[in-house]
Order: C-alpha cells, then structure tokens, then sequence
C-alpha cells in the first residue's frame, strides 16, 4: 500500500517518447490525453503497471564460433563451453551442457527469481526496451579481455541499460598466459570495472574459463598453468579489484574448470560465484557447485533464448539483488539512480522532498517494471499536484488564493473527466472576474492578454481585431485561440526546457514539442519531459 505520507495517486499513463529531446524526435511522440484519466483515490501500488502484454520478440543475438572470436580476440562469455564441456559429458559436476534452454519457461519456474543477461560487443545493438520488457532486470556487460582489448560497444551498452533501469556491471574475460592478475584488473578497473554502492551497480566480475588458444598457442585448458598457479593468478585478480573498487569481484565459471585447472580450490568462497551450466530443463538447477561455495549468486543457464545474448538468473528476489549490488548494505534514499529520478519528480512537482518511505514505493514501482512514463504521469495526474496548480493559477492569473470550495470544485471536476489540468489557466483567463480586473472592456481585456500570454506589446489594430472577435465568438474561443497558438506554446514549451532540463530548447526539440502540444497539453508535455532520458540523468547530478 502506499506509505502514509504520500497523497499522490496514480492516473493513466501518458505515452511520450522517453528519449533525449533533441532534434526534433519528440514530434513523433504519441501521448494519451489527460482529458480521459480517472484516477483512483486509493490505487493500489500495481495501479501503475500496464496491463500484461504477450513478450515483444527479439531478434537473436548470437556469439560467432569460437575460431571467429580467436581471430578477433574478443570472447563472449561462456564461449569456450561447447568445445571443452560437450552435450555427451554427463553427471554431477560435469559442467554445463551446450543445447541452450528455451527462456520463456523460467519466469514460471524461477518465480522467486530474477531474470537477467550477459552481453558483449557481439550483440551491438541491444534492444533494451524489448529485453525490459520480457523481464531482464539486470545484465553484465563485456569490458576488456586479457591486457590489451576493449569492447567498443561498452558504453553504448552501460547506458543503455542505465537508461531502461536495469541493474547492471562488468566483466572481464581473463586471460592468464598473457599477463598476471593484478595487470589483468588494473587494466579492466581502468576500462569499465568499476563499481559503486548505489544498489545499481553490480561487482565487477572475473569469468575464467577454457583457454580458447589450445589449438594454436597453449599447452593446455588451463593456459599452461599449474592449479597452485591458476589459484594464485585469481588471488592476484581479486585482490586488485578489492584494493581499486573495495568490493571482491564474482567469478564466473564452470565446476568442470574450476575442478580441472584450480585442483577445486575452496578458498574463494568470499567471491560471489556465477555459475555456468545450461541443463536440458530448468529444473535440473545449477548442478554441483565449485568447492568453497554452498550456493551461487548467479547463473548462466541457457546461451540463448527471449533476452540477447545470454540467459541467466539472480539466486532472489529483486530486493535481494539491490542488495547484493550495494554489498551487502540496502542503499540509503537518494543515493541510488532510481531515488534520484524520484526526488527531482517531488522537487519539480510538489515542491518538497520526498520521504524514505516514498522512494521506497516508487523504487519498487520503477523495478517492478512500471516505466517511468507511467511514474511522470502519477506525478502529473496526481490530487496534490493539481491542488497546486489551481493555487498557481488563481495567485497568477487573479491575484488571490482560491476558495476551498471552489478548489474542491476544481479538482471533483478533473476527477468526474469534465476538465483537464490543463483547463484551470484557460477558465481563470476567460472569466469574468479577470475581465472586470483588466478595464472590463474588450480592448482592455485583449491588451492584457499580449501582455501576459505573448508577452509583449499589441497595436491599436490588433486589440480592435480580436475585440470584434469577442463579440463574435465570445471570451473562451478567443483564449483558446491565444492558448493554442505557436507562440504561446513555444514559450511554454520553452519555460518546461528550463524548470525540468536545465537549459534553453534546440530548434528541432522545441518545433517538435510545440507540433505534439496541441494533441496531448501542458500536463502530456511535462511528462514526456520528466520520463525523459535527459531529465534522469539531470536528476543524477541535481541539489535542492
């Protein structure tokens, strides 16, 4: 339920694009209208996710073969597992089997659990969006490999997992013959492997596993290794990373492997273990674990399915997972990406701070894959907002504060449908208390309106123009006609620029803008811009 302290309640959702506004893509949003919102008074906290919706489909992402990758020296995770750990290798232990599990059954099977994915620069175009949609809540990403490779999709790929809200973190491929852990770790903190305690971030991860150059440089799978040596290689890994990050980096491997090439070393138990094995049905589990470990953190279990690249899964629920990112201690309100987010949707909205408890509902509507349109829409939809509004409008447009019943008539209103938020500003305008303020002539009436909706001075000509249209079509039609105009909107959309962007619009953004205005409002605009991605990470970034 919703904690005590918030009043806000949660409307329909508002569609826009949740991209950077620039260039003009906003014009392409499409929004519904507030006009048809109904919010609840007391909505329950699922009130804001939208109705299930068959999984969006998603092109398949796979790795090339194994030679390909040695040619390029980039290496997937897990890509040496169908050439050392064959489908005929069977039992307990045995590592995983190649044939990949279909994905679609896990939610079912795995309820308690989280779905998630690994990715490299073999799937360079992540559709973040499908991937959230058909459950991935959390991803590694592919930084470095050996001492001297770096994937030029990382970046790209972090933020687009920033952006859609997935926990997220990276991974290096090792590559012990060619240089010493520490090296090894230096050079991936230095390139991606870095961590934070924000509950967003996942620890750094080492995958040690096959050698892939057996065939043309190598003794053997273990990289020429002794296991006294691979043990040492790993020590040397970790401890670098713990030293650079202060978090022990997972370890990604097989049991097959570990046993092979560390002698089944059981002094890594520290480490978070994420396990690869890919059985025929899901409900065969993760297999026999390396030694040193009683349960895995993560595993891989499939190396395709709905998600790109890889499929796998968290050992909990998503708190756990949250937890598990920020090491082990549950991140305090407004220091994780999402509780940010939420803060300035308080500060631009309500004017006040949100409390621990409020960050902790809309966290939780945020991982439970509400989308942030949905979330701005709220805000924007919400009783304590429009309350504010009228109070704005009658402080700015009459002078003086509203009479409780009248903001109480306001607000019945928007609920029964009849009046948007949007229709407070244009009412007041159109009023006969504000005609009788302003000369209660036509031509006094009309030089206000230059003066307060277009901002600038009007001429004889055109006060004697739009006079004769008020006699004509009346006070309201004429509002609407300054209301609606390129002019005003542009400067609307301009004032919105500034408050939830920081900064003056671009050309495109604004034309953009000011064309999807008319079909969705001011109260449409606002949430598409504070559902943005430019707003999110502002938020990062802002003090109140």
């Amino acid at each position: 339920m919703f904690p005590p302290s918030r009043i806000i309640t949660i409307a329909a959702s508002v569609a826009l694009s949740t991209g950077i506004l620039v260039g003009g893509a906003a014009g392409q949003a499409q929004a519904t209208s507030e006009a048809t919102a109904t919010p609840a008074s007391t909505p329950a906290p699922t009130s804001a996710a939208p109705e299930p919706t068959p999984p969006p489909s998603v092109e398949p992402s796979p790795d090339p073969t194994l030679q390909a990758m040695n040619d390029a020296h980039d290496h997937s995770m897990g890509s040496t597992l169908s050439e050392f750990e064959p489908a005929t290798v069977t039992g307990q232990g045995a590592g995983p089997q190649p044939q990949a599990l279909n994905a679609q059954a896990a939610p079912a099977a795995l309820a308690s659990h989280v779905l998630g994915m690994d990715v490299s620069g073999w799937q360079p175009d992540v559709d973040w969006n499908a991937a959230w949609a058909n459950g991935a809540r959390f991803v590694y990403i592919k930084a470095t490999e050996s001492d001297d490779y770096t994937s030029s999709h990382f970046s790209a790929q972090y933020g687009g997992a920033t952006n859609i809200g997935m926990v997220r973190g990276a991974y290096h491929f090792a590559n012990p013959f060619e240089s010493t852990g520490a090296v090894q770790a230096n050079y991936f903190v230095d390139n991606g492997g870095g961590w934070s305690p924000d509950g967003r971030t996942l620890p750094p991860m080492l995958d040690i596993e096959y050698d892939p150059y057996t065939g043309s440089d190598h003794t053997n799978a273990c990289y020429g290794l002794s296991s006294a040596q691979m043990v040492a290689w790993i020590r040397d890994f970790s401890n670098t990373v713990l030293a650079r990050t202060g978090i022990l980096p997972a370890i990604y491997t097989t049991t097959g492997w570990w046993q092979t090439c560390t002698g089944n070393n059981g002094g890594f138990g520290s480490n978070p273990l994420f396990i690869a094995r890919w059985p025929q049905s899901i409900n065969d589990g993760a297999g026999t674990l390396p030694a040193g470990w009683g349960s895995y953190a993560m595993w891989q279990y499939a190396d395709s399915g709905v998600f790109p690249g890889d499929q796998d899964l968290y050992n909990g629920d998503y708190t756990a997972l949250r937890l598990f990112a920020s090491n082990g201690t549950a991140p305090a309100g407004g220091t994780t990406l999402d509780s940010n987010y939420i803060t300035a949707l308080y500060h631009d909205y309500l004017n006040r701070a949100p409390s621990t408890s409020d960050i902790a509902w809309w966290e939780n509507a945020l991982a439970s894959g509400s989308p942030r349109s949905d979330i701005a829409s709220g805000f924007v939809n919400s009783d304590e907002y429009r309350l504010l509004r009228i109070d704005a409008a009658y402080a700015s447009i009459l002078g003086r504060a509203a009479e409780p019943a009248g903001r109480q008539n306001w607000l019945s209103a928007m609920h029964a449908g009849w009046i948007t938020t949007d229709d407070i500003e244009t009412q007041l305008y159109a009023s006969a208390e504000y005609f009788q303020q302003h000369g209660n002539t036509n031509t006094g009436f009309v030089a206000s309106l230059y003066t307060n909706l277009l901002h600038r001075p009007g001429t004889a000509s055109d006060f004697a123009f739009w006079s004769n249209l008020i006699t004509q079509h009346g006070r309201p039609w004429v509002i609407a006609q300054y209301w609606n105009s390129p002019e005003t909107i542009s400067q609307r959309v301009s004032a919105m620029y500034q408050t939830y962007l920081g900064r003056a619009p671009d050309a495109g953004g604004l034309q953009g803008w000011v064309a999807v205005a008319l079909q969705v409002g001011d109260s449409g605009l606002r949430s598409g811009f504070t559902s943005s991605d430019e707003y999110f990470a502002r938020s990062q970034n802002r003090t109140y």
